[in-house]
């Protein structure tokens, strides 16, 4: 890690739309500080307090038999969309303009969660989508409401990757060659194709990290991409909770 390229936001004020497309098709990434009203964001972050007050009532993402195969904790939050002050992040003209911008018209938004990594916990390297057709993908939107160090969980990822195929072979938080890291703030956003090899380094605060998702089917594409998902150890089916 402590060679790992340590990268900053592209910040919203200072980027066009044409730069954040270019980038987005270049690395499978965009990272974007400061889009949201910061009202918007302080109102979430009060929803994330209160999430986390029953985050020790929460069963393990996917079931135990997943996390200890892919050393993946995390917890979920789900079907926020129905708190205006978290729907607000996602249904907005900035952020519509930017996912239009990526996606083309007729895009469809799925459910808003909140994915939680506590001390100890994190997400080790994988894509979040597999098929047969190396060109369909998911979008993922995630929004950050507080502020974090890199001892609250990075996010890695090797820019390029949603081109280069299948995640190799490795140990679940193994160093990748040209991985990249991002240190994660308030009022930050993280556009992250499905197909980039990612990862979320372990915990190692007594803070929870909180961060709010919401992907975005492109038109065409099978809403359920993401049932199959690839890690350096192996692979996992949502939809059937075993090996594919």
């Amino acid at each position: 890690m402590s060679n790992t390229p340590q990268l900053l936001p592209m910040v919203w004020g200072n980027t066009d739309l044409d730069s954040i497309v270019d980038t987005f098709e270049r690395d499978g990434i965009v990272v974007l500080q400061d889009m949201l009203p910061e009202h918007w964001v302080s109102a979430a972050d009060c929803v994330a307090d209160r999430l986390l007050t029953r985050l020790d009532e929460r069963p393990w993402a996917a079931g135990e038999e997943y996390c200890q195969r892919f050393d993946i904790w995390t917890k979920i939050f789900g079907n926020l969309e129905s708190d205006p002050d978290v729907l607000i992040l996602f249904e907005n003209e900035v952020m519509q303009t930017v996912t239009d911008k990526l996606l083309g018209v007729g895009a469809t938004a799925g459910s808003i969660g909140s994915w939680v990594t506590s001390r100890g916990c994190g997400q080790a390297w994988h894509q979040d989508s597999w098929s047969n057709d190396p060109n369909l993908f998911i979008l993922n939107r995630i929004v950050f409401t507080r502020n974090y160090t890199p001892e609250h969980g990075q996010l890695l990822v090797v820019p390029g990757s949603h081109r280069s195929g299948d995640l190799p072979t490795g140990g679940p938080y193994e160093s990748l060659p040209n991985q990249v890291a991002f240190t994660l703030s308030a009022n930050t956003a993280v556009f992250l194709h499905t197909r980039t090899y990612h990862c979320v380094t372990k915990n190692v605060t007594n803070e929870p990290r909180i961060q709010f998702n919401r992907r975005v089917v492109p038109d065409g594409v099978p809403g359920d991409l993401t049932s199959r998902a690839r890690f350096r150890n192996g692979t996992w089916d949502f939809s059937t909770q075993s090996p594919w």
